[in-house]
């Protein structure tokens, strides 16, 4: 990771975000961590914000703690229901919001789990595939048609946007190409076992993006993956094995970057006006184009291929 990403004075901060009147954005796990602050810096800026959650209580607690942070300020702030683990849940939010909006301009799929033991979905996928990578490609998905009219309604060609928030574990322990035969890693054993899975599903949430940026782009939508940093952040609260707790301990110790400077990288893919010349891409923070993942960008039929699969 280039030491520029703990840099406080990198060259995006929440002062070069826009004006967004008029904008309406998601952000899954907007209760917490570098999602929190991200929904706070768009809704500061006046866009309406939708926090995506299972739990209601927290977000509206997280709701309540971004109002008190800015008193003076009319945030527009909502909570919206979403399942990450249950993809019926997944298609029923993005039905119960289109019912709400007419459109979406910003998608920031940040919610994620981390090393979490191995463990199935109730539609039989191992647990970080689905909730990093499969029900964010889902949503993104049933919630195209809004993407489409933003863009479309504005005439710009770098209005709807959809982040996903990876990580540069993607090329630390996982495997070099998707596992078409074996999505839930279920051959994998050893010590590092949960990381892998996890880097696994991470290389998904990479290729993904790139290929919604090769299918729509054209149309106005552009999509971007980032890497927020070292962040310490609740990711493997729910992880009680020794493994997650030596990564929980090692992520606290080798954490230098706030939860406001992980939001950086984000917010910058979603609002700058430089971010669409290198759509597609893979950011390190901040707003800087790695070069890392350029060979799974470049891997056009494979990217194709994971679209079709998810598709299907």
């Amino acid at each position: 990771m280039s030491n520029r990403s703990c840099d406080k004075t990198a060259s995006f901060t929440e002062k070069d975000i826009p004006d967004l009147t008029g904008y309406v954005v998601i952000v899954t796990g907007g209760n917490s961590g570098i999602g929190l602050q991200t929904a706070q810096q768009l809704a500061l800026r006046n866009a309406r914000v939708c926090i995506a959650s299972r739990s209601e209580q927290r977000v509206r607690q997280a709701i309540d703690q971004m109002r008190k942070s800015n008193p003076g300020q009319r945030l527009d702030l909502r909570f919206l229901e979403l399942d990450l683990q249950d993809l019926a849940s997944v298609k029923a939010t993005a039905k119960a919001f289109a019912l709400l909006e007419e459109k979406l301009d910003i998608l920031v799929h940040n919610a994620g789990v981390m090393a979490t033991p191995y463990q199935l979905t109730k539609d039989g996928y191992e647990r970080q595939w689905q909730v990093n990578y499969l029900s964010p490609f889902l949503m993104t998905y049933y919630l195209l048609p809004l993407l489409l009219r933003a863009a479309a309604q504005s005439g710009r060609q770098d209005r709807a946007r959809v982040v996903n928030v990876s990580s540069d574990m993607a090329f630390a322990l996982g495997p070099k190409k998707i596992l078409w035969d074996d999505v839930n890693m279920t051959k994998t054993k050893g010590m590092l076992e949960l990381q892998k899975r996890y880097s696994h599903s991470k290389q998904a949430a990479i290729r993904s993006a790139k290929e919604l940026n090769d299918r729509y782009s054209s149309q106005g939508v552009t999509a971007y993956s980032v890497h927020p940093g070292i962040i310490k952040s609740n990711l493997q609260q729910a992880n009680g094995t020794f493994i997650g707790k030596v990564s929980q301990l090692s992520v606290a110790l080798l954490a230098k970057t706030t939860p406001l400077e992980g939001s950086y990288n984000t917010l910058f893919c979603a609002t700058s006006s430089e971010a669409p010349k290198f759509q597609g891409s893979y950011f390190e923070p901040v707003g800087k184009r790695s070069p890392k993942a350029e060979t799974w960008l470049n891997e056009k039929d494979d990217n194709a291929r994971l679209w079709n699969y998810s598709e299907a």
